[in-house]
């Protein structure tokens, strides 16, 4: 197995020496770190970001598709390394957080600076979520590549954090950081369609290890006019209209319960399901415990076994939730 984070870091110099090209702003903090900034970054810069995330094992191309008449740009996202690219980095796992004590009113408290959740190859490097336990991959990189999505960016200190967890040079420790409300966040959201339907398939039990290889397509959500804004439209494209085709390899006596396991995968099956995500983050007074998490998934699943050629999909498309989200008339 290839070593996902020096595999990345060939992407990350590929932005680092077309920053002016790409919209990215490069800063090297004092204590050695390299931070990159994609606020602005252009539609290609979205497109290797989304590779990044995936660790170097996926590739991530644009298309487009009319739903009732209206055009939206799509991505098509592939994969043949589904655990390692999807689980062990895309999956935004890692929740780095940074405190300061503050004095306020003659008490000393303690501030949050920064928070977000990481994804991208540092994870692998990291192993510091349970998740690690299941999946068989090391990687024996000698550099670390995270992923953020934050309007902040990190500095020294946040940086610091990663180096340290990840047991690598300062030098060697990269940050890639977008906001949710641009181009490129919305990129690299959408570009999470393999992700979230395998995500969901280890939510429901379905055996990881014969997932073979993953491909999916959804639309790339319009800009949002802020950050709270833009958490709903990526995930009701996912919801909506999101279409991920895997192939598994599992033996003829086994396929009928897994393809019958598959019916609980799509979206549609949460009870969470049938408003534009942000309605129902409101409903649940922004709290993200009060919403079923099946919630999270493709709209769509086909699955192929290869084993016995017999292919199953399971979901629904749901053009009238995306146009409602994406506030189409």
């Amino acid at each position: 197995m290839v070593n996902i984070n020096e595999l990345t870091l060939k992407l990350v110099n590929n932005i680092i020496e077309n920053a002016a090209v790409l919209g990215a702003k490069v800063n090297k903090v004092s204590s050695g770190q390299t931070v990159i900034d994609l606020t602005n970054g252009t539609w290609e810069a979205g497109r290797i970001l989304g590779e990044i995330c995936m660790g170097g094992l996926g590739t991530v191309n644009f298309n487009s598709t009319i739903i009732d008449g209206h055009y939206f740009p799509t991505v098509n996202v592939s994969t043949s390394e589904p655990i390692v690219s999807c689980m062990a980095s895309q999956l935004a796992g890692w929740s780095v957080k940074l405190k300061k004590e503050v004095e306020k009113d003659g008490k000393v408290k303690k501030k949050v600076i920064f928070q977000s959740l990481g994804s991208g190859p540092a994870r692998a490097k990291a192993k510091g979520e349970k998740l690690f336990e299941e999946i068989d991959y090391t990687d024996e990189s000698n550099c670390a590549v995270i992923v953020f999505e934050t309007r902040t960016m990190p500095n020294e200190e946040v940086m610091a954090i990663v180096t340290d967890k990840c047991k690598v040079p300062a030098e060697n420790t990269y940050a890639v950081c977008a906001p949710t409300a641009g181009l490129v966040g919305s990129i690299q959201v959408a570009a999470r369609i393999v992700e979230t339907g395998i995500h969901k398939l280890h939510e429901i039990h379905f055996p990881l290890d014969v997932i073979l290889d993953g491909f999916g397509t959804v639309p790339v959500a319009p800009v949002a006019k802020d950050d709270f804004a833009a958490m709903g439209p990526p995930n009701d494209a996912m919801f909506a209209v999101g279409q991920t085709f895997y192939t598994i390899n599992v033996e003829k006596e086994k396929e009928a319960e897994l393809f019958e396991l598959l019916k609980k995968a799509p979206a549609s099956t949460s009870s969470s399901y049938g408003k534009p995500f942000n309605t129902i983050f409101k409903e649940a007074e922004y709290d993200f415990y009060k919403i079923d998490p099946g919630l999270f998934a493709p709209a769509l699943y086909t699955i192929n076994n290869v084993k016995t050629g017999k292919t199953i999909t399971v979901g629904k498309l749901d053009n009238n939730l995306l146009k409602l989200s994406f506030g189409i008339n």
